[in-house]
């Protein structure tokens, strides 16, 4: 990411964070809660709760027309989600700078290209063994596409991590049976293999980041390309209108290539090429866009990088947590799960395609969708129901959703969902037929 002065915004949401998390710790120990279940699941819950309901089970919030008093629980409903995924979300910071600084774009993309069968194959098994949450995973994401992984794998790894992780299947053929936990498995590879190879193919028609990715990608680039970058945006400098590839020199096709996918450089319609401009106030200057190189940096000096990198994201991504938790507590407040398993009942909870819906509506974190399904199973829930419920569940809520919109953009991010929705309803259908 490009290093900008942190804005009034940057900082509101950063306060924002702090103020939720002690409001979380201050409203559980007034009211003598759970301390386990806020840390563990994010939600608020009376001591002495054990078994499968001390993963789902929440203090009541009753909803009424008293608007601030709802608006009161859905914000100390979202702090406690905002406490469980604290930790994943700074993890994910840490990852996310480690792949930006540790990892060669270059030697990424020589290896990786755009994400072929085998690519996407690897990102998808990496989820199993990488226990982490939707909310948790965005910004790993952000990391993994800063260091060149393609996208393709990217989505792979995004579809498969909080559904396939070794803990939940496990837990999933403990509570309801290996067949259904064979089936997530197959499912889950299936679904992330087509997403990731369809995703893969167009990021190869369209290349540059740019038309896939809100993030401004800088990646670390060896001292070589990252030289003929800075000498060839000091030459657009003083050619606004453009340099032609022959000006440039045609030896340097791959290197030019190369800066247009990384968002440096773009073509104009005339065939010359310019510096990108970007829209973003907080970049002054065309050399606020260049990528950097830390290769020639010694150990010390990367973990600052590190530190530093980690520290921006936080900040960066803030916006998008508040948003997420926010959300989620509405949902909690205004369509808890008790509702859903005693109110949504019998032979609805058959259909394939309402259990993909309530998957998206009702928001559930890894972990709590195996005691959520088999509460929904002993109301009625059919097999591919409940197969579709699990695979949706971790990945395709609406809070998860919001979170993912900080790092892609519309077009992708729909592409996701709607690959992966339609995914969760044929594995149901299937999985009936069997």
């Amino acid at each position: 990411m490009a290093e900008a002065k942190l804005g009034k915004k940057e900082w509101f949401y950063f306060i924002a964070v702090v103020l939720l998390y002690i409001l979380a710790i201050w409203y559980v120990a007034a009211h003598n809660l759970s301390w386990s279940a806020m840390f563990k699941a994010g939600i608020l819950q009376e001591k002495g709760v054990t078994g499968l309901d001390a993963r789902v089970k929440d203090i009541d919030t009753p909803v009424s027309w008293n608007i601030p008093l709802v608006i009161w629980y859905i914000v100390i409903k979202g702090a406690a989600l905002l406490v469980e995924l604290m930790p994943y979300w700074i993890i994910g910071m840490f990852i996310a700078a480690g792949l930006v600084v540790f990892v060669s774009w270059e030697k990424v993309k020589y290896k990786m290209g755009y994400g072929g069968v085998g690519a996407n194959f690897m990102a998808t098994t990496a989820g199993a063994v990488i226990p982490i949450c939707s909310c948790g995973i965005v910004p790993v994401l952000a990391g993994m596409v800063e260091a060149g992984v393609p996208l393709g794998p990217t989505l792979a790894f995004l579809i498969s991590a909080p559904v396939l992780n070794i803990p939940t299947v496990f837990m999933t053929a403990g509570l309801l049976g290996k067949k259904m936990a064979i089936a997530r498995v197959i499912s889950v590879y299936g679904i992330a293999m087509a997403t990731g190879l369809i995703v893969s193919y167009w990021q190869k028609k369209r290349k540059g980041l740019r038309h896939f990715v809100k993030l401004h990608v800088q990646p670390n680039l060896s001292p070589e390309l990252q030289k003929f970058a800075y000498s060839l945006a000091m030459k657009l400098v003083t050619k606004p209108e453009g340099l032609t590839l022959e000006d440039i020199g045609l030896e340097h096709k791959a290197e030019i290539d190369e800066l247009d996918e990384i968002g440096v450089i773009e073509q104009a319609k005339d065939g010359k090429w310019k510096l990108i401009e970007r829209g973003d106030s907080k970049h002054q200057s065309s050399c606020f866009v260049l990528p950097k190189g830390y290769a020639e940096l010694n150990f010390r000096g990367k973990l600052v990088q590190l530190w530093k990198t980690s520290w921006q994201l936080f900040f960066a991504l803030n916006y998008y947590l508040v948003l997420a938790v926010i959300i989620a507590g509405a949902i909690r407040v205004l369509i808890p799960t008790s509702v859903i398993v005693n109110f949504v009942g019998g032979k609805a909870l058959n259909s394939v395609l309402i259990s993909s819906v309530i998957a998206v509506l009702a928001y559930v974190c890894t972990y709590v969708e195996v005691p959520t399904a088999l509460a929904l199973i002993e109301k009625g829930m059919g097999p591919g129901a409940t197969l579709s419920y699990l695979l949706g569940g971790p990945g395709l809520s609406l809070p998860s959703i919001m979170m993912l919109s900080a790092v892609f953009k519309p077009r992708l991010l729909w592409l996701y969902v709607g690959l992966s929705f339609v995914g969760c309803v044929i594995a149901g259908y299937i999985f009936n037929l069997l």
